[in-house]
């Protein structure tokens, strides 16, 4: 599926929007009562949520970005291969530019349960970015050139996987919903980008 050239400058502009958004608002209407939410949702012990975040930080994202590029390589070819490892890395220098950028504020611990308090900023969320360049870009290129049961247990994977991601850094108070939401918006629109190239 080939998205025309004003599609994709509407979907850029509207990436530009939000992102600029989230500089001028602490948090957007509905986060905390999403972020409360989903806290109620899931068990009070959090320690497996904590394990869950760390896959995202070396080496662990590594050995994802090693699986998904090996996965692949093995549905489009060495192109697509690249072009995952490509993924990754424009979302890594995007999560460091804008977190000195946008510099939002973390979930304040009197809105939301924060299970850990953390420095730096809440956008972008490094973990959503990087989860979206890895595990989305896998989902769109399965989408893209694949069909059947293959296309469905990637699809299924990757969205359990995407899914969990957004309960884990919401029910830690590591992250607005909003934050979350935006930072797979971003990754999912590079990595749909990317897809193109296949």
């Amino acid at each position: 599926m080939r998205i025309s050239h004003a599609v994709w400058i509407w979907l850029f502009f509207i990436a530009v929007l939000v992102t600029a958004a989230t500089k001028y608002y602490p948090y957007f209407p509905g986060d905390v009562a999403l972020a409360k939410g989903v806290q109620s949702l899931v068990p009070t012990n959090l320690n497996w949520a904590e394990v869950v975040s760390q896959t995202a930080k070396s080496p662990w994202i590594f050995i994802i970005l090693a699986f998904i590029s090996a996965l692949s390589w093995g549905v489009a070819g060495w192109r697509a291969a690249f072009l995952s490892i490509l993924s990754l890395t424009g979302m890594w220098v995007l999560g460091a530019l804008l977190g000195t950028v946008i510099a939002r504020p973390r979930p304040s611990p009197e809105l939301v349960y924060v299970f850990s308090p953390l420095t730096g900023s809440s956008f972008p969320s490094l973990f959503a970015l990087r989860y979206a360049a890895t595990f989305g870009f896998l989902a769109i290129l399965a989408f893209e050139k694949t069909s059947g049961t293959l296309r469905t247990v990637l699809l299924t994977l990757s969205g359990t996987l995407l899914i969990l991601g957004f309960v884990v850094r919401v029910a830690l108070g590591a992250h607005w919903p909003s934050d979350v939401i935006i930072s797979y918006y971003l990754g999912l629109l590079w990595a749909a980008f990317l897809v193109q190239f296949v």
